[in-house]
């Protein structure tokens, strides 16, 4: 096999790895917040050869109909969260492999879309006012996501591995992980359990 061949399929295998920890960081902060993970998966789009992942989570619906502003406030903000999560998912993995707190543009250019999403929720329910606050309170809300996502970062590189392995997660795989694999098996049985009372609700 030739060198370019070689060193292509290395940086296939990087993405593949860097998407795993981008989708297992949405997934995890989605699972914290207690929005249910219906599957996460990441697969190669060959029409543009790039990797993608893809998170599919209870979004919280028709959040207009939400009358309690304290409830509205911290839906819209987990909403947030769950958006930036990835990226974040990715610097921690960066700076843990290189040291480095300079994240390479392109792993900031693949949450373009996320990065969108978070900034017209903030937009639409006001959580800060623009301007000053609104960067302070943005950056409050990464740190605070940083901060979740170390905490609990054996469950992002658990979920990380295993996507990148298997390529899709169901609900019940992400249960069996976090549940039995985890440094803190207790915390995601209770967490599992406390989701499961809340799809009843």
């Amino acid at each position: 096999m030739s060198w370019p061949l070689i060193s292509k399929k290395i940086a296939k295998q990087f993405e593949f790895i860097m998407t795993s920890t981008h989708e297992a960081g949405h997934t995890i902060y989605a699972l914290l917040h207690l929005m249910r993970v219906n599957s996460v998966s990441i697969f190669e789009n060959k029409k543009i050869k790039r990797i993608h992942g893809v998170t599919y989570y209870d979004y919280t619906n028709n959040l207009e109909d939400i009358k309690d502003p304290d409830l509205l406030f911290e839906l819209v903000r987990s909403e947030v969260g769950v958006n930036y999560a990835g990226l974040i998912a990715e610097k921690i993995l960066f700076k843990n492999i290189s040291g480095s707190s300079q994240t390479p543009t392109f792993i900031s250019d693949g949450s373009s879309e996320d990065n969108r999403n978070a900034r017209e929720l903030f937009k639409k329910y006001d959580l800060a006012t623009p301007g000053r606050k609104r960067a302070f309170y943005k950056r409050k809300l990464i740190r605070e996501i940083h901060n979740e996502l170390c905490t609990h970062w054996d469950a992002v590189t658990i979920v990380s591995h295993a996507l990148f392995q298997r390529r899709r997660l169901s609900f019940e795989d992400l249960k069996e992980l976090l549940t039995k694999k985890t440094k803190n098996k207790k915390f995601w049985k209770e967490q599992f359990k406390n989701l499961s009372i809340e799809e009843k609700i």
